[in-house]
């Protein structure tokens, strides 16, 4: 079956933009997105990096008592400034504190952060772990000053941008296309075949991360205009409809209390009328004084559409916001949507899984894309220079792309290594980035693919079975207890590394009798 498709200029055309597109941000594409897929289980892993955090929380936590801790610790800390304290959940079960502190009059505000680990009750200052928090940041680039983040997102929109023309190119054939599918026949075909079927099935996925991760950095392209137009270039109105529940007014000259309602008792209420939903973060506007509001945001993860917020008066639990699910417009919805359909919060385990399945196969595009191009050039009509040259740069995205498979392994295994010092994240993020580094200049002498294949399945295979091994026995948490004691994430860290280390080893093994 055909459909009508472009005509022969517009075809070419489309063609060599698709191309040209593609292979310039291949390779930054592959990184974003394989960084990505293991950002996804940011939360599910924590415990893993971090042991202090596998003791389970046997009791709720008494946020008014975190409050009064932190104030004795800390007696700077300013209750009557804006306080926002991200909840803690089950894979995470530490709360983080952000306020100001106390100064003089005419200096300027001193912000102020601290976690809480309710186990034992601690505060700290200090990143104690990084693993989640490197992938996080690499995935949009952040580690590179400035342009970090903008680079990220005009990869995603020129990846829209190739999205969009490749089915364009492929439009006319889209149902031949599957049936024909073969890995008979040449590289070419088999590559064409890979990257056209592939690609066809997982664009819908790939075409929302493209145009929500173009929006996250890129932010200021599509707001900028909105708030010039619609809110006379002024930030606070934008703002108030967007996120009201952050915008709620409060006065200076508020006489300062001890009468208002307790946090603890504020939020047992809402959980009794609205037990489907779970706290993800709480901001405090003059906790000790009589206008106090407490602004509470709420999930309910089985449903697309169950995030919402309320704002309460500390006064007298009067509710002066209802933006809770159901209640909220569509100035409201868009931006908590956005995020929901990027990291995949609205489904539970199971959708992060497919979420995490259909990135490692958009990896699998961009590399059969870079191969196809290569391919494709390797016709009589080109000299050997250029064959050279395009051999060179394939050898180069494939090191790039590959190299990020061990070099996560490592990542991993050095979180529990490295000495926990006050240096401790900087060091752990230096092996990953110098390993990573190593890895890919030591692919740049492999001849070919083949060879480039086989070397870093056999890598990452190695230093993926060598993490649950780190695991058990610096910490002591073999498998096996980790179970008995129900530190399910953390087992599924450790089986998941497992897994992937002997499945790496066996396609290692496979392709040593021929890949091609």
């Amino acid at each position: 079956m055909k459909l009508k498709g472009l005509s022969n200029r517009l075809y070419n055309i489309t063609f060599h933009t698709h191309t040209v597109s593609g292979i310039v941000i291949s390779f930054a594409l592959y990184v974003i997105f394989f960084a990505g897929a293991f950002t996804l289980f940011k939360e599910e892993f924590y415990q893993w990096e971090n042991p202090t955090a596998r003791k389970t929380i046997t009791t709720p936590v008494d946020y008014d008592e975190v409050l009064k801790k932190l104030k004795k610790q800390t007696p700077l800390f300013d209750l009557s400034e804006d306080i926002t304290i991200t909840a803690e959940t089950q894979g995470r079960p530490l709360v983080y504190i952000y306020g100001h502190l106390l100064v003089k009059k005419g200096q300027p505000e001193e912000h102020y952060y601290t976690s809480y680990l309710p186990a034992t009750e601690e505060f700290s200052k200090d990143e104690k772990t990084t693993i989640g928090e490197t992938l996080y940041r690499l995935h949009f680039f952040d580690q590179i000053p400035i342009v970090g983040r903008y680079i990220s997102g005009f990869v995603a929109l020129f990846f829209a941008f190739a999205v969009a023309t490749g089915v364009m190119i492929h439009w006319q054939n889209i149902f031949t296309k599957f049936h024909g599918f073969s890995l008979k026949g040449s590289l070419k075909n088999l590559w064409t075949n890979a990257h056209t079927v592939f690609g066809l099935l997982g664009m819908p996925f790939q075409f929302m991360y493209a145009i929500t991760g173009a929006y996250y950095m890129l932010s200021f392209l599509v707001l900028l205009p909105v708030v010039v137009v619609f809110f006379d270039g002024d930030q606070e109105k934008a703002f108030k409809v967007i996120i009201p529940e952050r915008m709620m007014e409060v006065s200076e000259k508020s006489p300062l209390t001890t009468r208002n309602l307790k946090i603890t008792s504020i939020l047992d209420s809402l959980k009794k009328e609205h037990n489907v939903l779970e706290l993800k973060y709480l901001q405090v506007k003059h906790y000790d004084r009589e206008d106090g509001v407490l602004s509470a945001s709420v999930d309910n993860k089985k449903v697309f559409t169950g995030e919402g917020s309320v704002a309460i008066s500390l006064r007298d639990g009067k509710i002066l916001l209802d933006r809770l699910p159901g209640n909220k417009g569509y100035a409201q919805s868009i931006l908590p949507g956005i995020a929901r359909l990027h990291f995949a919060t609205f489904g539970g385990l199971a959708l992060k899984i497919v979420y995490f399945l259909m990135a490692l196969l958009t990896c699998f595009v961009i590399i059969s894309g870079v191969l196809l191009w290569k391919e494709a050039r390797n016709k009589k009509n080109y000299t050997d220079k250029q064959k050279r040259f395009h051999h060179s740069v394939t050898m180069s995205y494939l090191a790039i792309c590959f190299g990020l498979f061990p070099a996560i392994a490592i990542l991993f295994s050095a979180e529990l290594l490295v000495p926990n010092t006050a240096d401790h994240v900087f060091n752990v993020r230096a092996i990953f980035f110098v390993s990573w580094l190593l890895l890919t200049i030591a692919g740049l002498f492999v001849k070919t693919e083949t060879n480039a294949t086989k070397l870093y399945l056999f890598l990452g295979g190695l230093f993926s079975l060598a993490v649950p091994l780190v695991n058990g026995i610096v910490t002591g948490d073999w498998i096996w207890g980790t179970l008995e004691k129900g530190n399910y994430f953390v087992v599924g860290t450790d089986l998941f590394w497992l897994i992937t280390g002997i499945l790496a080893l066996f396609f290692g093994w496979k392709s040593s009798r021929s890949l091609y």
